[in-house]
């Protein structure tokens, strides 16, 4: 286990390059880029942007021609590897159709802390869109405290920077993994077909003492499809490798991105903002999917610190019995959101009944949840969302949302959509919430942002 402070202190200095995100905006002026988030929650760094809940002519076409950068929400990381590969490959299939793949710059948005279709979302990208060079491979996350560094992926508490396989996410009953060190990562999630002596670095001290020259340098010497471990400790880390990775680009090389959301900030020049203050409202409804620990940490505070009316779900009735007991919710959130606010959320225990596995129980709960927002009929002034997965099948199914505008973040990590005129609750705040951010106050401070 490492010390933050201590390995800050042997670190050569932070490389601070003035105007880097003007510079970078600057230099992707023939460029559009296409984030496939594989959840809800990556937009959480950036402002003033679209996301697609659609993919289907004529939105898709509309917004390539007319918007730089944009987000699709694919919510692959809800599906099995099959289902994840056929999105991405009908998705690679339409820009490429649609727009020059020469101007593209397609990043593969995924988790922070290491889940998804790593493999099975990568490769139809790669076949399709291809051929890269290389595939940066960037899960830094300064919101979310994560961060990269000896090629190895760290989650920091207080002082300690704590391998990611040592977490709880890497016991994840569908995306775990056994490697923080991510050559190893590499070679484990794509079952071989990269090695992990296959793998290129770059390192903190290239992107420091080198510059944007050394990544340039390193970058133009990756052929071959390649996996690039970035390294970063912070923000002007990303700035310095993705100048010199531009600089490659346009010495004619060519590269998928698999990222985390930071990447997508910095990739785009999008400058930092303050976090965004939500006008004051009534009653809002909470909905809460997730089942991290940190998300029941928050739950908890917020039951036990609030006056909210409170509606727990269970999941052996859903399995069970499920439109009856979809009715009964209804009726009981429509009454009570009349006059106060509500949070909805499911029993804590995350369990398998049946011959079902986790992934399609999972689902189910997110489908029940989506479907008690879209059979209430007394509308909320704000929802809070909190789940990746949750938060995508409540816009989509739930809220009928096909395309909304990222306003910010309300606190770190947290953004706020509003959604578009097609949906159910037009021009409403939604606060997309993932299970993993946070302090155990956060969901607390979030909901009293928007009633206190």
């Amino acid at each position: 286990m490492f010390r933050y402070s201590e390995i800050l202190e042997k670190m050569p200095g932070v490389l601070k390059i003035e105007n880097a995100r003007r510079m970078i905006r600057e230099r992707n002026s023939s460029t559009k880029i296409v984030v496939l988030d594989d959840d809800s929650t990556g937009c959480q760094t950036v402002y003033d942007i679209s996301i697609l809940l659609s993919w289907k002519d004529p939105i898709l076409r509309e917004t390539l021609f007319t918007e730089d950068v944009f987000y699709i929400l694919t919510n692959s990381r809800a599906y099995s590897e099959r289902k994840a590969m056929a999105v991405n490959r009908t998705i690679a299939k339409s820009l490429i159709r649609l727009f020059n793949p020469d101007r593209l710059r397609v990043i593969s948005r995924s988790d922070s802390t290491l889940r998804g279709h790593f493999y099975g979302e990568v490769m139809p990208l790669m076949k399709i869109l291809g051929p890269f060079d290389g595939i940066i491979i960037a899960p830094y996350f300064k919101e979310g405290r994560r961060f990269t560094v000896f090629d190895t992926h760290f989650i920091l508490d207080d002082d300690q920077l704590i391998e990611v396989n040592e977490t709880e996410f890497s016991k994840d009953p569908v995306f775990g993994y056994k490697n923080a060190y991510l050559p190893s990562w590499i070679e484990e999630k794509s079952k071989g077909f990269w090695k992990a002596k296959d793998t290129v670095s770059v390192s903190i001290e290239d992107i420091r003492v080198g510059g944007p020259e050394r990544v340039k340098e390193i970058l133009l010497g990756v052929e071959g499809g390649k996996p690039i471990i970035v390294n970063a400790l912070c923000d002007e880390d990303l700035e310095v490798f993705i100048l010199g990775l531009i600089g490659a680009e346009k010495s004619g090389k060519r590269f998928l991105y698999r990222t985390a959301a930071s990447f997508v900030k910095v990739r785009a020049g999008i400058e930092d903002r303050e976090l965004i203050t939500p006008p004051k409202m009534r009653r809002g409804l909470i909905v809460v999917g997730s089942y991290v620990k940190m998300t029941t940490a928050q739950l908890t505070r917020l039951l036990k610190n609030s006056k909210i009316e409170r509606i727990e779900v269970e999941i052996k009735k859903i399995l069970n019995n499920y439109r009856l007991y979809l009715k009964e919710l209804v009726e009981d959130i429509d009454r009570r959101l009349v006059k106060k606010s509500v949070v909805v959320y499911t029993e804590r225990e995350y369990f398998n009944l049946g011959s079902e596995n986790e992934l399609e129980v999972g689902q189910k709960i997110s489908k029940f949840l989506s479907d008690l927002v879209r059979g209430i009929k007394v509308r909320p002034d704000f929802i809070i969302s909190k789940g990746g997965i949750t938060s995508h099948m409540v816009a989509e199914r739930g809220l009928k949302a096909r395309k909304v505008k990222v306003l910010g973040q309300v606190s770190p990590g947290v953004p706020v959509w509003e959604l578009g005129e097609e949906s159910k609750y037009p021009r409403l705040l939604y606060v997309v919430f993932p299970g993993n951010v946070g302090s155990e106050e956060t969901l607390l401070d979030v909901y009293k942002k928007f009633v206190d």
